[in-house]
């Protein structure tokens, strides 16, 4: 069989063909990793969140905030947190990623939180946070951003005036 002249070093397409080859077949290699399940370019936890305002009772909005924790890994995860009071925190941002408010403080017993998540498993878990609606301006968009045991997660949200 013949190789066509373009494929010759010097010939044809230059000196920058047999590179290109290599990464195509480099970026075909990772694909097909991936899709197979050879490679992940997941986190080995994941958080993910959802939430929505629920009706405003005088001069708080309360919002439901669902989280769901995903261990990515075949192996168990140990999830630790200094206080009952650090394994959910929030805080919730404008547009301009001005601090708008966050989580109350409170007095907590300082025992540390420990909890273990099966591989290939998940958590749910429920809050309802209060917002306070003096806070909120009718023109500007929010952000609520969720820590739970340690895993960073960002919510949209919309209030309705």
């Amino acid at each position: 069989m013949r190789i066509p002249d373009f494929l010759k070093p010097g010939r044809g397409l230059g000196m920058f063909s047999p590179m290109t080859l290599v990464l195509v077949f480099g970026i075909l290699a990772i694909g097909l990793a991936s899709e197979y399940g050879l490679v992940q370019f997941k986190d080995d936890l994941e958080l993910i969140i959802s939430g929505e305002p629920l009706a405003q009772t005088g001069d708080t909005i309360p919002m439901d905030v669902q989280v769901q924790l995903i261990n990515n890994t075949d192996a168990l995860i140990q999830l630790t947190a200094p206080t009952p009071c650090k394994v959910f925190k929030w805080v919730l941002l404008d547009s301009r990623r001005d601090f708008v408010q966050a989580k109350a403080e409170e007095i907590c017993p300082q025992v540390m939180m420990q909890a273990t998540l099966e591989g290939n498993h998940n958590t749910t878990e429920g809050f309802v946070i209060d917002i306070d609606a003096t806070r909120l301006r009718p023109d500007s968009s929010y952000e609520l951003h969720v820590s739970y045991w340690g895993v960073m997660a960002t919510l949209p949200v919309d209030f309705v005036f």
